[in-house]
């Protein structure tokens, strides 16, 4: 199988997280003694097969850019899309676009991890013919984070608001496998969000789902990035 390029969305404020943390980015936060980015870049050295990754970094870009810049444990190039103003996860994925080289990208979130088979999700959707496909996450609450509706073949139907109340369902778990043609029409340098304004538009074309089994968890609330360390350790992520 052909390697592919990544893109990890490393740019954001984390206003939630700097209550606890407030002298470091979110993708920075010390779990166990290592940056969760770390966590992300090793899942990725884990799959073999992907060529370079590209961190796109804004807020206390410096502190990121630091710590990878020289790194030689993975067996990927690490490279940096630097946001001077921040775009969204959808301007941010579009500026970080022109370091890549490969036809599909994986694109992950940097405050999330998710223990999948990176390999098996990238040969499903080279299977599918997929314009893109999403990690998708069974949840018994889904209030949190908003619902993924899909049909029998696994084609993402709609993505629904969060809501009062428990509503078990599947949620997205920010790892994608997208076609970079899919953004060729998007301005570089335009504010946009991914979940927003891109998601509800791209499932008029085919976007299937691809449901993970392991463990999952973001750190964008500190309840969970308090947990985390025990939860990913404890539990044979590492």
């Amino acid at each position: 199988m052909k390697k592919i390029d990544s893109i990890i969305l490393a740019g954001g404020l984390g206003t939630r997280l700097r209550k606890v943390v407030p002298d470091l980015p979110k993708p920075m936060v010390s779990i166990n003694g290592k940056p969760f980015l770390d966590l992300i870049l090793s899942l990725l050295n884990k799959c073999g097969s992907i060529e370079r990754v590209i961190l796109a970094v804004g807020y206390m870009a410096d502190k990121i850019i630091e710590k990878f810049e020289k790194s030689s444990e993975y067996n990927f190039k690490v490279l940096f899309s630097v946001e001077e103003t921040l775009l969204g996860t959808g301007g941010a994925i579009k500026k970080a676009l022109k370091y890549t080289k490969t036809e599909n990208v994986l694109v992950l979130n940097g405050d999330s991890y998710v223990d999948i088979d990176l390999y098996d999700f990238l040969k499903k959707h080279l299977q599918t013919k997929a314009d893109m496909t999403i990690v998708l996450k069974e949840l018994e609450n889904t209030n949190r984070y908003g619902s993924v509706k899909i049909d029998e073949n696994n084609k993402i139907t709609c993505f629904e608001e969060k809501k009062p109340g428990v509503s078990k369902g599947y949620i997205n778990a920010g790892i994608y496998l997208i076609k970079r043609s899919l953004f060729d029409n998007l301005k570089e340098n335009t504010v946009i969000s991914l979940e927003k304004e891109l998601l509800p538009v791209f499932i008029k074309k085919d976007v299937f789902g691809y449901i993970g089994k392991g463990k999952f968890i973001d750190i964008g609330i500190p309840e969970n990035y308090r947990i985390a360390g025990k939860y990913l350790y404890k539990e044979g992520v590492k």
